[in-house]
């Protein structure tokens, strides 16, 4: 056998020696070496893991802090709606304790004015109103002489029917007369509380209150065209909040549609007709109504 064989027999011999009669076996090597390849990616896996859950646990501190402080925000915006709450309902018990002292006190009795036309006047009123008494009205308490809106123009119109031209001229004339020479003439418009819903009268009249002022201003415009000097003549509207008599529960009163012209002084007041106190005129030459 040759030298080089025997070293490498000798050799092999060797190496099979130590596996098999060595501190480690080959098998428990390899066992060993995996155990720690294992170990090592469990680690690396729980490293991850851990990593993880830090972030989970950051993330819902930071939504934890954000919820807080839309809490707090909330709790804020709730503790100034209460205040303001409060702060009503002291405002509402201020305004119900007034309402109920102004009512105790009551309203007082309430002045009728009367006015004391001239009795030239009085009679030629009171004549006229005989003349046309399906459409007119004298009222000589108040100097005042009524005109019924049913009579006097057509429904949403403000245009004076052509009938009435003629008992319009002639209260014109007896305006005119010296009797009435010291008495300004103020025409005051009345509707019911019938809603305009007709869209064409709607453009000319949008509301009751503009209805009944262009109502009175056509009566006042006959007047003028018959002689009555501007400077005398004057025109209020009331829409439907002086009714004459309580609108019944359809809505709609032919008394409460009217035209009504009073005569007056400067120095003198217009009285009202109706149960409530009225507002007071403005002009040079308008009275006031007296509650």
């Amino acid at each position: 056998m040759s030298t080089v064989r025997m070293m490498t027999l000798v050799a092999g011999l060797g190496v099979t020696w130590f596996l098999t009669t060595g501190c480690v076996s080959q098998d428990e090597y390899l066992r060993e070496k995996f155990a720690r390849r294992k170990a090592v990616e469990r680690c690396e896996t729980l490293e991850r893991d851990l990593q993880d859950e830090r972030n989970r646990v950051m993330a819902l501190e930071t939504e934890r802090e954000s919820l807080r402080n839309q809490l707090n925000a909330k709790s804020e915006l709730a503790d100034n709606y209460k205040s303001e709450r409060d702060r009503l309902e002291e405002y509402v018990s201020k305004l119900q304790a007034d309402l109920d002292r102004l009512g105790g006190q009551g309203l007082g009795e309430i002045k009728v004015v009367e006015v004391k036309l001239p009795p030239e006047l009085d009679r030629a009123l009171q004549e006229f109103a005989a003349k046309y008494p399906d459409a007119v009205e004298y009222d000589p308490q108040r100097g005042a002489v009524r005109w019924k809106s049913d009579l006097t123009f057509d429904k949403g119109s403000d245009r004076v029917r052509a009938n009435v031209v003629d008992s319009l001229r002639s209260f014109a004339q007896i305006v005119n007369s010296p009797a009435a020479s010291n008495f300004e003439v103020v025409v005051v418009g009345h509707t019911d509380n019938l809603r305009i819903v007709n869209p064409a009268t709607l453009r000319e009249h949008p509301t009751n209150w503009h209805l009944s002022v262009h109502r009175s201003i056509s009566v006042m415009n006959v007047l003028g065209q018959n002689g009555v000097t501007p400077t005398r003549l004057g025109v209020m509207g009331y829409g439907e909040f002086r009714p004459r008599v309580p609108n019944p529960a359809r809505g709609g009163s032919e008394a409460n549609r009217r035209v009504e012209i009073f005569l007056v002084s400067s120095n003198e007041t217009i009285p009202s007709d109706t149960t409530g106190s009225a507002s007071p005129m403005t002009g040079a030459n308008a009275g006031t109504y007296e509650p």
